[in-house]
């Protein structure tokens, strides 16, 4: 069973409450009874250099969103047996904090729609979905609508049993 963990922070790259305890141990709990999980988080501008530097381009490409196409970077680091993947667009996540910003609205449903637009590139075609917390509800909205409207993604999951 392959599942990819979506949500906005995790330890041990990103840190502000719970949801990052949750991400930094669930998969390794469930990658120990046989799962294939991997997780995909925003590349925050508070992930640590050292964290940084090990992760590997995999893609650029854009992301629709509203009226515009903006910049996305996917991103990969194998960290202790799991592989993470970051989305990268600086001008939504190369902050100071993660939270409480006027356009975080706009910012999450920008790293939902990336999440789905980065699937084809993965190399990893998740049965599941495990999305964690507000800021990845629209993964499932936008999952919905554009399997009707974007080739690439209704490709790639066009025949997937998604539970998210």
């Amino acid at each position: 069973m392959k599942v990819l963990f979506v949500a906005s922070e995790g330890v041990p790259f990103v840190k502000t409450g719970g949801l990052a305890d949750v991400i930094g141990s669930l998969p390794r709990a469930l990658i120990n009874q046989g799962l294939d999980v991997r997780v995909v988080l925003p590349k925050h501008g508070e992930i640590p250099v050292h964290y940084q530097e090990r992760m590997v381009c995999k893609k650029t490409f854009t992301v629709p969103l509203g009226w515009r196409n903006v910049y996305c970077g996917l991103e990969q680091l194998e960290h202790e047996g799991i592989t993470y993947y970051f989305i990268d667009n600086e001008y939504y996540f190369k902050r100071q904090g993660l939270y409480g910003y006027g356009d975080d609205a706009e910012r999450y449903a920008f790293f939902c729609r990336a999440v789905l637009e980065s699937l084809p590139h993965l190399n990893f075609t998740p049965r599941i979905l495990h999305c964690h917390d507000w800021h990845t509800g629209l993964v499932s909205v936008f999952l919905k609508a554009i399997m009707g409207i974007t080739l690439s993604i209704k490709t790639c999951v066009r025949s997937l049993p998604f539970i998210i």
